[in-house]
């Protein structure tokens, strides 16, 4: 069962790109910083785990990002680069 589960997450992420279209943006952006994908990964869960799903789109597609966004975005990657 162990390995089952183990191959279907690894079919679904690397064949199926089961991430949104905005968390891949979101991780390929993060990674052209320098900071690897798991932290980038790491980062947009934080995000959405605070914004839910369409807050946190709403708050990434907006040409004029609040402070408090700009400010949880570094920490959520900060924390993610302690992890």
């Amino acid at each position: 069962m162990k390995t089952q589960t183990s191959c279907l997450i690894i079919s679904c992420s690397l064949l199926l790109g089961c991430a949104s279209k905005s968390e891949r943006q979101f991780v390929s952006g993060c990674q052209s910083t320098g900071m690897d994908r798991s932290a980038c990964q790491c980062a947009y869960q934080k995000l959405e785990s605070k914004y839910g799903e369409d807050g946190l789109k709403n708050n990434l597609y907006t040409l004029q990002q609040s402070e408090s966004f700009q400010y949880d975005m570094m920490q959520s990657g900060l924390q993610c680069l302690k992890e």
